[in-house]
């Protein structure tokens, strides 16, 4: 069992107090930290030519088509999303990914990503890219809200075991096999007189929400408003939105102005341009820091390599299947022109 495992059999009345909350996201950070990899020794190994410099550079070509994919289904359905995160720090710090970053993040508010869980389904069929790509959000315990589509979750290694314990309830899409996967995560506006308070209430209550989703004690859809007005989110345009209760569970709020956020313009990334929010610099000290610029000391990811590697039986079988799929997405988007 993990750490987590152990945490989740505590009564509510000790795993749901702010104060022991916190501290056990503390130590689970520190843990994180001391397994984590030097930067400097990653660096000194990331130059190098290698199988996995060569799975990583097809890695992010395959990740860009289908990062392309989404902008135009948004661009179609007038959603505004932006490039959120980690893949927003590597686009202003690199210019594209992190060199040690291995996944994309995208947001959007709540009305754009209400609409993306509606059009995305349907787009990935008319596009005949069900039968390649997983699409999630958990909708009780680990049940999937899109009944009839392939799992993020369902990623198997080459033996046919599933390799991914499937546990957050937002918006994933992913391509299976090599496995890509981007996350799409809500962000709620604040009511005006709640917003000194959120900082208080919402590590606990988002995960309250998260452990009753892994527990089947409540169904996504008939919770999720509810839950959100209890911590003092609201539909209504505010000056104010932040990270929501969809995600992975964290102490920290991050809250952003609509005013610096709005109008959207766009950013180079891996040598194409996507959204991004006004004032960038806003939306990473939010997130990051003041220091966002500086590269931390360790370094972590989801280890989503190695898990392509497990995927495959050779190098040959994994690069053919690379190319495939980059070819097969290239030439969905060219269509969609």
């Amino acid at each position: 069992m993990t750490l987590e495992d152990y945490y989740l059999k505590l009564p509510d009345f000790i795993k749901f107090n702010p104060k022991i909350l916190k501290m056990s996201f503390d130590v689970t950070d520190r843990i994180k930290q001391s397994n984590g990899i030097s930067t400097e020794d990653f660096l000194s190994e990331f130059s190098k030519e290698s199988e996995t410099s060569v799975t990583r550079h097809k890695f992010r070509q395959l990740y860009v088509e289908l990062l392309i994919f989404m902008d135009k289904i948004c661009d179609k359905h007038g959603i505004d999303y932006w490039l959120g995160f980690g893949t927003l720090l590597g686009a202003v710090r690199h210019g594209g990914f992190i060199p040690w970053d291995d996944d994309i993040d995208l947001a959007c508010l709540r009305k754009d990503y209400d609409k993306l869980i509606d059009v995305l389904p349907k787009e990935l069929e008319e596009h005949g890219l069900k039968d390649h790509c997983g699409l999630t959000l958990l909708s009780e315990n680990r049940r999937n809200y899109f009944s009839d589509f392939t799992s993020v979750y369902d990623v198997e290694d080459k033996n046919g075991n599933r390799m991914v314990d499937g546990k957050y309830n937002f918006l994933q899409i992913a391509w299976m096999k090599p496995f890509v996967k981007i996350d799409v995560f809500p962000l709620d506006f604040i009511e005006n007189d709640k917003l000194d308070a959120i900082h208080d209430r919402f590590a606990p209550a988002q995960y309250r929400f998260y452990n009753d989703m892994l527990k089947n004690k409540a169904r996504y859809i008939d919770r999720i408003d509810s839950a959100r007005r209890e911590v003092g989110f609201t539909d209504s345009k505010t000056k104010q939105f932040s990270d929501t209760l969809e995600g992975v569970p964290h102490w920290k709020i991050r809250v952003f102005d609509y005013d610096k956020t709005f109008p959207l313009t766009s950013i180079e990334f891996e040598g194409h341009r996507f959204k991004c929010p006004k004032d960038c610099n806003h939306h990473l000290v939010s997130a990051f820091g003041p220091n966002y610029m500086e590269f931390p000391k360790v370094i972590e990811n989801h280890n989503t390599l190695d898990l392509i590697d497990n995927q495959f039986a050779s190098a040959e079988e994994k690069y053919g299947a690379f190319e495939d799929a980059i070819g097969f997405l290239k030439n969905v988007n060219e269509m969609a022109e």
